[in-house]
């Protein structure tokens, strides 16, 4: 009973398991019989791959095959064929021709799935085209691209009935044809690697191949090249390798699936993006000839690999268009090639960071004389793109455990948006711009960031969080930079940088100069004058913006972070001169002395040190924030254009020109000691979060750590306050407010505190030596120096009044 059971079940079964197999599983039976056949043949086992040559055989007959030969009959034919060259070879104990069979029913098994796919999808059979569509090739992923999902996600929305039969087909095939293109160079460039080493196994498996995905190209290809070029192709793949150098150039310029303008204007920022990149990272690992940082070296090898791709994609419109320059460019970019990998292998002796850029120039330069107009201008888009990609490569990292893989993909997604969305957002929407920096550093919105948590060894599902987290915000950047041409935005946002950067100088002047009254007004003169040529600065570098920061703006943060270190360097000198001679009157007595000679040199043309001094203190205090305003303003014109911008920092400048009249005004009228309470307050705020701001530049540069702490703030603290949670920007926050309370105790103690207990020392010394007894009852009364005061008109000796 039992086994009459048994029996049934099996026969009901296993008519649902032939049915259920799926194309990808056939297919694997059939490529993985006659891979073991290969094995098999090595081993000098011909009986065993006499068996999984006839094994693969059996795989491919029923209903797989007849759904292929309706779909593509010539796949069909020369995978037959193919099979039974396998079983030839096998009996001739020819591995070669067993390689090359294996290569051509591999190709033919995708070009025959490539027909069934796009058929089922042009009659809106989703389900057919999802379970063929499985049976397919990939372009290879690189640090730069993703795997095609177009195919996928246009069967989804063809079964949801959210697009037509035709757009599905349509996405369907650019997908396809674009993973096929890609591995064909791939399999040339492997047929040549067998050729130089002499491999004919390999050789006649990567020819066989590229014939196969060539069939799949060459409706496409004929297109756009016309018959006899086709016919020329054709003839070129069929005499691999002896051909190798027609074939690869009849894929010259040649793109199977070709991008939308849109998708080609991304492509081309990207390919640009790659290029100067390269002489960045070359530059960090190179000093002189000699390579000092091999992972700098690496991410420049990894730069332009990315830029080869990107150029390979562009190359066939590029072409059309000027085809000297694009040849040129090739040039160019092969050059580069060739100097990264040499520094990367041999390590002394390497080309010049000099070298390096000008080779990288010489390729963008041509570049950006070939493309369309359209391709050239600044978009976020290929930015956002290399950013989420980065950061796949960090998760996948994380997930095997890989964590020094993992914080470099941390820090070139960083880089992606440092110089890329960064600088307009901020324009913007600097809050959510320091959100993004947060979670992709110490943290922000609750989320832990992703330095921390890399830095404790989080696990993947704690970085996918903070990865969703960041995923919104960028998509809210994304949309905040999209809708930015609103000239009321621009304008608004203009003046709010120039208002709140201009506010800080009119703080610092004001703090500085409130003391300078009286014979020390013409102190101000110096500082005035300094901080009016920091303003003609400012302006004379927005003008130059164009130029010079476009070709300084990858060192944009570190430009900005040396004008904050000299700014914060000039106001502690002049911190600590303005505690130690400005609060106390002696100072002034001195300077009575000295005003003299002070205008005396003046009157011969010589400048005091002093007044270099307090000249240089108004020039950075006004430049460090015009240059940082500059940065912002830039980011504003290229999205808005010149005219919006200026209309809005005009506003922003008026507005700041007020406070400053009022804030000055109020100076003269405040009491003396009161003026100078407020402005020992003042500097010592404006220095606290100047150093914030300016350490916290330091560490986007990579110039110093960052050491998260445990603590949520809002954007507001770090926008107003340079308030970070990070060891290091409240260290430094702390070591200055240190510093200033730490001098003005200082200052008390040698001014005034130190000279009054020697004075009374002193005096009492005196008043010992030449007591004036005073007899009460028998008893002496002697009094103190601090007790007894000169009689007016008498001895100060020896006339005492008693208090």
């Amino acid at each position: 009973m039992r086994f009459a059971l048994a029996l049934l079940a099996a026969l009901l079964i296993a008519p649902a398991a032939a049915q259920a197999a799926e194309p990808w599983e056939t297919a694997g039976q059939i490529i993985d019989g006659l891979f073991d056949a290969q094995t098999e043949l090595v081993l000098s086992d011909a009986d065993t791959a006499e068996k999984d040559v006839a094994r693969a055989r059996e795989a491919y007959d029923g209903d797989f095959a007849r759904t292929l030969e309706a779909a593509d009959a010539n796949a069909d034919e020369l995978i037959t064929r193919g099979l039974s060259d396998a079983a030839a070879a096998v009996k001739a104990d020819d591995g070669t021709a067993l390689a090359a069979a294996r290569g051509s029913v591999r190709a033919n098994l995708f070009r025959g799935a490539y027909a069934v796919t796009t058929e089922a999808a042009g009659r809106g059979d989703a389900t057919t085209a999802r379970r063929w569509l499985l049976l397919r090739e990939y372009r290879t992923a690189t640090r730069f691209t993703r795997p095609g999902a177009a195919a996928t996600l246009a069967l989804d929305q063809l079964a949801r009935r959210t697009t037509s039969p035709q757009a599905a087909r349509q996405a369907l095939t650019k997908d396809l044809l674009d993973a096929y293109q890609a591995r064909l160079r791939e399999l040339l460039a492997d047929v040549r690697r067998g050729v130089e080493q002499n491999l004919p196994a390999r050789q006649a498996e990567a020819s066989a191949q590229a014939r196969g995905y060539f069939a799949i190209l060459a409706t496409r290809y004929t297109q756009d090249r016309g018959t006899a070029a086709t016919e020329r192709a054709v003839e070129a793949f069929a005499n691999l390798p002896e051909t190798i150098g027609a074939a690869e150039a009849a894929l010259t310029g040649f793109t199977a699936a070709p991008f939308t303008p849109e998708e080609a204007a991304r492509r081309a920022q990207q390919l640009l993006q790659f290029l100067e990149l390269v002489p960045v990272e070359y530059g960090r690992g190179v000093k002189d000839t000699q390579v000092t940082r091999d992972f700098e070296i690496q991410e420049a090898v990894a730069f332009r690999t990315g830029a080869v791709g990107a150029f390979a994609d562009l190359r066939d419109q590029l072409a059309k268009r000027d085809p000297a320059r694009t040849q040129a460019a090739a040039a160019a970019i092969d050059e580069l090639g060739k100097l990264v990998e040499h520094a990367n292998q041999a390590k002394q002796g390497v080309a010049t960071h000099a070298q390096v850029e000008q080779v990288e120039a010489k390729a963008e330069t041509a570049l950006k004389a070939a493309m369309p107009k359209a391709w050239t201008e600044e978009t976020d888009e290929s930015d956002y793109d290399l950013i989420n990609l980065t950061l796949d490569r960090m998760e996948a990292a994380v997930g095997a455990g890989q964590y020094r893989q993992a914080e470099q993909a941390r820090l070139e997604a960083y880089a992606f948006f440092e110089f890329g969305p960064e600088r307009r957002l901020r324009s913007f929407d600097p809050g959510l711009a320091l959100d993004i920096e947060g979670l992709i550093w110490f943290g922000a919105a609750g989320q832990d960031g992703l330095a921390t948590q890399i830095a404790n060894r989080a696990g993947r599902r704690q970085i996918r969080e903070t990865r969703l987290v960041l995923d919104t915000k960028l998509g809210d950047a994304a949309a905040t930079l999209g809708d930015s041409a609103n000239k009321a935005t621009v304008v608004t946002n203009s003046a709010i940088i120039v208002f709140r950067e201009g506010l800080e100088g009119v703080l610092i002047l004001a703090a500085i100069t409130a003391s300078m009254v009286g014979m020390r007004r013409r102190l101000r003169r110096p500082v005035f004058i300094g901080a009016l040529a920091g303003l003609v600065v400012s302006m004379i570098t927005w003008v130059l913006a164009q130029t010079i920061l476009k070709s300084l703006e990858r060192y944009g943060e570190k430009l900005e972070a040396v004008v904050g270190l000299i700014a914060i360097g000039v106001l502690l000198l002049i911190t600590n001169w303005f505690f130690h001679k400005v609060y106390w009157s002696e100072w002034i007595a001195k300077f009575h002395r000295q005003r003299k000679r002070y205008e005396k040199l003046e009157r011969k043309g010589f400048i005091s040190a002093q007044a270099i001094g307090l000249f240089v203190l108004g020039l950075t205090s006004v430049y460090r924030e015009g240059f940082e305003t500059v940065l912002f303003l830039q980011s504003l014109q290229l999205s808005a254009g010149t005219a919006t911008v200026l209309e809005g920092a005009g506003l922003g400048l008026a507005l700041t020109f007020a406070v400053g009249a009022v804030t000055f005004f109020l100076q003269r009228k405040l009491p003396y000691k009161k003026m100078l309470i407020v402005t020992g307050v003042f500097i010592g705020f404006v220095l606290v979060v100047m150093v914030g701001q300016t350490v916290r530049t330091m560490q986007g540069t990579g110039w110093l750590p960052i050491t998260p702490i445990d603590v949520s703030l809002p954007y507001w603290p770090g926008l107003w306050l340079g308030i970070y949670p990070t060891v290091e920007t409240i260290g430094a926050q702390l070591a200055a407010a240190a510093f200033v309370i730490g001098s003005y105790f200082l200052a008390q103690e040698l001014k005034v505190k130190r000279p009054r207990r020697r004075s009374r020392k002193n005096v009492s010394a005196a008043a010992g030596a030449e007591r004036t007894p005073v007899t009460t009852n028998g008893q002496a009364l002697v009094r103190s120096d601090a007790q007894a005061e000169p009689v007016p008109g008498g001895d100060a000796g020896n006339q005492l009044r008693v208090e």
